[in-house]
């Protein structure tokens, strides 16, 4: 058995680094990917929204607001249009993503003591650049709104400080956690990763499975797997995770080390969290690759379920709030436990104690796929031995 379990581990290292389309998925998109995706999100906040100006009023006030907007380092002022049919031509031409209004008699209300209002209108089709413009509006019309309270109360004889402590009695201090920078690439990029190791190794080991039964279909010499069923998948786990181990130590050691993204563990740890969820993608990654019958089937099926995996992992949108039967589906994943407790490791200095729930879920996952890639290689992945007759003496029977 021990020697079986040797060979089989070579030989599926083997059929990886042999076949040039394996290779460029397993190893070859992994490295690409890492470099390459984080590299629109390089700047990671979104600045310098373009806006549109439409001032009825034209009075020093309104074009003081429109100066302090274009200020903001999250907008900028592109045009100001007479009207809100020209502003809105801009914003179809995708030339502008939104409209500050100051309407007529703006100063006027501010100087007789009266509320007055600007209306704000943002694309809300792209929710980031909505954000990024709203924000810097409201940022901008709150402070004009306090420098005009505070010069209130200073015309009433009181001091500078008395002023600032009756404009705001309670003042907020926010602090973004584990993103203060509150980055675009530090939330998405990590997480895509994760799913990048499990998409990858999918399609790897379909189409390894795939291009053995296309060999055997076509009569061809092929190297096959020695031993029992078990002996078999603990092979082919075994040369799997530790292809994967490696990209694992070059996501932590190296593309973090380039892209400055917070890692708040040791490497080591992260080592020992994805250890069950390398080894639950393996044994799902066999499991499926008893139903793919050429290799493009493989690559065909995986990569249409790569933005099912996305959808449902539970970063993009919280696993909680999805339908129960998705929530259910989830949970078959090793990418949505790996996610959460992954994240939670690098990003927020989790102990073990705080991810044990996702790493026993992982576990249960391996074993659960273990028990089914041993039901289907057993009873439905047989080969007749007949087909091998007229192979080459290092045909080698037993998949």
């Amino acid at each position: 058995m021990i020697r079986h379990l040797f060979y089989n581990i070579f030989t599926e290292l083997n059929a990886i680094f042999r076949d040039p389309g394996v290779l460029i998925v397993m190893v070859g998109a992994v490295v690409f990917y890492s470099f390459i995706y984080p590299l629109p999100y390089s700047r990671e906040v979104l600045k310098q929204v373009p806006l549109t100006i439409v001032d009825h009023d034209n009075s020093p006030l309104s074009r003081q607001l429109a100066r302090m907007t274009d200020a903001s380092e999250l907008i900028r002022v592109v045009s100001r249009e007479p009207d809100m049919e020209q502003a809105r031509r801009k914003i179809e031409s995708r030339k502008s993503s939104g409209i500050l209004v100051i309407p007529d008699g703006f100063e006027k209300e501010v100087l007789q003591g009266r509320k007055t209002h600007v209306s704000a209108y943002v694309d809300a089709t792209y929710f980031l650049v909505y954000r990024q413009a709203m924000t810097g509006i409201v940022m901008t019309a709150r402070t004009l709104s306090a420098g005009i309270e505070v010069s209130r109360f200073k015309a009433r004889g009181w001091s500078h400080e008395k002023a600032m402590i009756d404009r705001s009695p309670l003042n907020l201090e926010s602090r973004s956690l584990f993103n203060p920078y509150m980055g675009y690439a530090t939330y998405i990029v990590p997480a895509v990763m994760l799913l990048l190791l499990q998409q990858t190794m999918l399609i790897g080991i379909g189409m390894v499975s795939g291009t053995r039964r296309e060999q055997l279909q076509e009569k061809k010499a092929v190297i096959l797997l020695q031993g029992g069923p078990l002996v078999r998948i603990l092979g082919q786990t075994i040369a799997c995770m530790a292809l994967y181990l490696i990209h694992i130590y070059f996501f932590y050691a190296v593309v973090y080390q380039i892209w400055d993204f917070p890692l708040r563990v040791r490497v080591l740890d992260m080592f020992v969290f994805l250890i069950p969820f390398l080894l639950s993608v393996v044994l799902m990654g066999q499991f499926l690759a008893t139903f793919f019958k050429t290799r493009e089937s493989a690559i065909i099926m995986i990569v249409w379920s790569s933005m099912v995996a996305v959808l449902i992992s539970g970063f993009s949108w919280p696993v909680e709030a999805m339908p129960h039967w998705i929530r259910a589906i989830s949970m078959l994943l090793p990418s949505t436990w790996g996610i959460s407790g992954g994240l939670r490791m690098a990003q927020m200095g989790a102990s073990f104690e705080h991810v044990m729930d996702e790493w026993l879920c992982m576990w249960g996952l391996g074993f659960f796929y273990l028990f089914l890639a041993w039901i289907c290689i057993r009873f439905m992945a047989k080969v007749p031995e007949k087909k091998l007759q007229s192979s080459r003496d290092d045909t080698i029977t037993g998949y």
